[in-house]
């Protein structure tokens, strides 16, 4: 299947702290240019935006990391319009649990004959209202180490070396936290170091907690570590969690229902819409997914 030819309108939507330690956005425009496609971009920072995700085009390109791509495939307003990532941020955990690596010219030169796919859209319902998430909704240890990494306002490749030492402290210190949980209806209680509930393979700091996760089999990996764990957590966090299997337990679902939460709420990345205690909230995911492309020589 071709799911692009060329001359394609695409619209690069793009972080703006691209050129900074990247290629630019004239050079990230040039590079889509060289490969057959007519490229615009805007800012997923400028006020006009969400009105940018509405003009006509045949291709939305989501450049920068994962709050960028968050952003962008939170948004949507058609998801009959394919999308493509050009993977520009520091953990890059959306990207990397697709496969998806290169150059901008690289993969843009790929996207002529991409594999598409499915890409589920969860979303997490509370006190706030409805909140759409890519990647995860976590409580626990892992979620306490990266709010205070966040607001210790370290970036780039130092913020995941700290949120893993940070999280490896708490795993090692911290106690754990008592959460109610309903599985597709099934009950789920107890005392958990970590409790993901996942879209895609990779979590926080590069931790690849759900090896198994395909975010497009409507189907979200709910991944937790009990507090008989410990150890283990700690052993796999300080040898090599790259290659070993995560000592976690795992469930598929459809809906997660969670009880009283503490404030070790995270949703989605790195973001939080509540403070304090969260009386209740379900995961889901909507019913209909986005379009993804995948470059081959990224499949």
């Amino acid at each position: 299947m071709t799911a692009c030819l060329p001359r394609m309108r695409a619209h690069l939507i793009y972080s703006p702290s691209a050129g900074n330690g990247g290629p630019s956005v004239d050079e990230l425009l040039a590079a889509f240019r060289r490969t057959g496609f007519q490229p615009s971009s805007c800012s997923v920072k400028e006020p006009g935006f969400p009105n940018v995700l509405s003009k006509p085009t045949d291709l939305i390109v989501a450049v920068g990391g994962d709050g960028t791509v968050t952003t962008v495939l939170a948004n949507l307003p058609d998801r009959s319009i394919p999308v493509a990532i050009v993977p520009q941020g520091t953990a890059n955990n959306i990207a990397r649990s697709l496969g998806i690596e290169g150059s901008p010219h690289r993969i843009a030169a790929g996207l002529h004959d991409a594999r598409e796919r499915p890409f589920d859209i969860g979303v997490a319902t509370g006190p706030w209202g409805c909140h759409r998430f890519i990647e995860a909704v976590g409580v626990g240890l892992l979620a306490q180490a990266m709010a205070e990494i966040d607001a210790a306002d370290i970036s780039g490749a130092e913020q995941l070396r700290s949120s893993r030492r940070e999280f490896a402290r708490k795993l090692a210190e911290a106690k754990p936290e008592h959460l109610d949980v309903t599985v597709d209806g099934h009950e789920l209680a107890g005392d958990f170091l970590i409790f993901e509930v996942m879209n895609i393979g990779y979590v926080g700091p590069n931790l690849h907690l759900a090896p198994m996760a395909d975010s497009g089999d409507g189907l979200l990996d709910v991944v937790y570590a009990p507090l008989g764990r410990r150890a283990e957590m700690l052993k796999w966090l300080e040898t090599d969690p790259e290659q070993l299997a995560p000592p976690v337990e795992t469930m598929r679902a459809r809906k997660v229902e969670l009880g009283r939460v503490g404030t070790s709420l995270r949703l989605g990345d790195n973001v939080s819409p509540a403070s304090g205690v969260v009386a209740r909230m379900t995961l889901e995911l909507e019913p209909e997914p986005v379009r993804l492309l995948v470059p081959q020589q990224s499949a």
